[in-house]
Order: C-alpha cells, then sequence, then structure tokens
C-alpha cells in the first residue's frame, strides 16, 4: 500500500510518499520512505512518480486537499512546461504524451493546449530567435510536438456538428502548430477540418474553397511579416459567402486586417465559441 505521511516541522506541515511493506519475521508492517516530496501545500500529481500516481490513498489526497486545485496551480504549470520542453527539444515522444496523459487526467485536452503545449512552442521559437538554442533542436521540438499532436488526435470524437471549418496560413507563413492544434480540437469536437496549412498558395486556397464551400475560414497568422500577405489573401477570398476569422501571435499588439473578425491569445473553448457565433 502506498500513501502520504506528514510531518510538522514548526507549524508547516511536510510530506513524503511512503510505502507499507510486511515483514513477515516481526509479523508487522513497516514503512519504507519512497520520495520527500516537500510542503504538503505545494505538492501535485507532477510530484508523483509515475507508478504510484493512480494509487487510490494519492488520487484521494489530490483531489480533496483544497489547496491543490491541479488545474490552477502554477507551480504545477510551470513544472509541467519545463518537462515538456526538455521533451520537446531531446526528441523524447514517450515522456511528451506521458505529461500529456497525465495533465489530462485533471483537466481537457483545450487546457493543454491552452495552458502547456501553446506556451512551451512559443518560449522554444523564443530560445531559437535568441540564438540559444541551435536550430536542428528547434526542428526536432516542432517534429515531436506535432508527432504528440497527431497522438491527441487518435482520440474518439463527438457527434459530427456536419459543419466544415478551412485552416490555412497565409502564403509565407511557415509556422503550422497552431494549426494542427486547432484542427485536432475541432476534430474532437464534431468538426470536419480541411487544413491547408502551411503556406498553401493562394490560388489553391481560393479553390478549395470553391470546391468543399466550408462554413468557415479560420486563418493563422505568426509573424507580423505576413500581415499584408494575409490581407492580400483575405481579399481574395471575401466573395465567398464563408465567415472568416483570423488569428495568432502576428495581431498580439495590433489589428491592421480589414474586415474580419479576429482573436489572440484566446483559449481553444473561447475560439470554438467564436465560431458557433459565426456558423449558427
Amino acid at each position: 500500500m502506498v500513501f502520504l505521511r506528514s510531518k510538522i516541522v514548526k507549524n508547516e506541515s511536510y510530506s513524503y510518499l511512503v510505502k507499507s511493506k510486511w515483514d513477515s519475521k516481526r509479523k508487522t508492517s513497516q514503512q519504507e520512505t519512497i520520495k520527500y516530496l516537500g510542503k504538503t501545500t505545494d505538492v501535485t500529481l507532477e510530484d508523483i512518480p509515475d507508478e504510484y500516481r493512480n494509487e487510490p490513498n494519492i488520487v484521494s489526497f489530490l483531489s480533496s486537499n483544497k489547496n491543490l486545485d491541479i488545474k490552477k496551480n502554477e507551480k504545477y504549470i510551470m513544472k509541467t512546461r519545463k518537462n515538456m520542453r526538455k521533451f520537446l527539444i531531446a526528441g523524447d515522444l514517450k515522456n511528451a504524451i506521458s505529461i500529456y496523459t497525465n495533465y489530462t487526467k485533471q483537466s481537457s485536452i483545450g487546457k493543454f493546449y491552452d495552458e502547456i503545449l501553446r506556451q512551451v512552442m512559443y518560449d522554444i521559437g523564443e530560445l531559437w530567435n535568441k540564438k540559444k538554442l541551435d536550430v536542428g533542436d528547434e526542428h526536432v521540438a516542432s517534429n515531436t510536438a506535432l508527432h504528440l499532436i497527431e497522438k491527441i488526435g487518435t482520440k474518439p470524437k463527438t457527434k459530427n456538428k456536419g459543419k466544415t471549418i478551412l485552416i490555412c496560413t497565409p502564403e509565407g507563413e511557415y509556422h503550422a502548430i497552431p494549426c494542427f492544434m486547432i484542427e485536432t480540437y475541432l476534430l474532437l469536437n464534431g468538426y470536419n477540418v480541411i487544413n491547408l496549412a502551411p503556406s498553401a498558395p493562394s490560388n489553391s486556397i481560393v479553390n478549395h474553397i470553391k470546391e468543399r464551400k466550408p462554413d468557415l475560414i479560420l486563418i493563422s497568422v505568426t509573424l507580423k511579416d505576413h500581415i499584408n500577405s494575409c490581407n492580400r489573401l483575405i481579399k481574395n477570398i471575401q466573395k465567398f459567402k464563408a465567415p472568416i476569422i483570423v488569428g495568432g501571435q502576428a495581431l498580439q499588439d495590433e489589428n491592421t486586417l480589414d474586415n474580419v473578425k479576429t482573436f489572440n491569445n484566446i483559449g481553444m473553448f473561447e475560439l470554438t465559441k467564436m465560431i458557433k457565433e459565426e456558423i449558427y
């Protein structure tokens, strides 16, 4: 049996992960300390070794302790981001999947994208921009993130809504990971998705809109250098009836786009709410 044992030191509670073992000679149980966990109020799921996280006593402790709101605990989120960044840069898909699996036991896929993966990929991009990360390491991290997103996309989907979303980027915009995150999230929530990212030529996007007649067009633009290209794309596709939504990091400081709905730094749930408002 595995459980948490607390010890009070100077009015502060500290916790240990303990295993109870039967001593056949003494015919009694003995306690063996597995790991020191630190302050009880700071303990999170990430502090518990993988093999013990589903133990009933551990699950009960984490769910009943009011100080441990796993979804909002900043320490837990920061530690999870740090580990995810390390595993992505190392190309360690197995451990990246493990982090995702453990995080979504306490939270949703949308929250994992919003709170963990999106921020981690931004941090990796900043490290590369500041020449603190080799371009090869950045490529490994991006490719591992794409494999992780692909794995997430294999989860069972909800009932199909009969609505189709076309996702694309302006020509020249090669940052596609946001598009793939949005694609999997929408697919899991019952939408049909046509993903043309990254950097499909404008005429190709126009042809797909003509042939597939999507209910909404979603454009992702990460770099400000591609705002002008994005405006040209918008002008080419505004003749179609489908509403257009544009979002991405490039819109962080200002909106220089014409006659379209825009978003920046909103969560997956908020984005799907915006999509529903446009197509229903």
